[in-house]
């Protein structure tokens, strides 16, 4: 009976963490495409990226009303203001790589940022957020996007 009670112990525990984690990730459980796909998502996947179509409505790509050249400059200072380290940038293509580390246990997180021209006025953000280690993220690269378009949009 006591071992029972210590299994059951240890699996609250554990569900109780994975669910933890994915809060103070920013995993919105309860919007769209619902709760099971996104904890199967987070449960299952190391990567996030940005795309048009994305069913998880926070990792669509973003469209700004500023020229291409002033957004990329917005991006490596967020970069620089989410405590991301610099990998590479490209000025002329615009596009850079950083890496975010996990508070706790310093797991890398690698992230691709292409902004790409739509016309005079108008850029939007390819982004691509992927974890070093593991088979799951439980929604750190889901949150590093979202740090990001949120530091963009303020």
């Amino acid at each position: 009976m006591t071992l029972i009670k210590v299994a059951v112990s240890i699996i609250v525990l554990v569900v109780g963490i994975v669910f933890f984690t994915l809060y103070k990730n920013d995993a919105n459980l309860f919007q769209a495409p619902g709760f099971s796909k996104r904890v199967m998502t987070f449960l299952t996947t190391k990567t996030a990226v940005t795309k048009e179509d994305h069913s998880f409505e926070e990792l669509r790509i973003p469209v700004y009303d500023v020229d291409a050249e002033a957004l990329y400059k917005r991006v490596t200072l967020a970069a620089s203001q989410l405590g991301w380290e610099v990998l590479a940038t490209d000025i002329d293509n615009q596009n850079a790589n950083f890496v975010a580390y996990s508070p706790v246990f310093l797991f890398a997180d690698d992230i691709y940022v292409q902004v790409k021209f739509m016309d005079m006025n108008k850029s939007s953000l390819y982004v691509q957020s992927s974890s070093r280690k593991g088979n799951a993220d439980f929604a750190a690269n889901s949150s590093h996007i979202q740090a990001l378009i949120k530091k963009l949009n303020n």
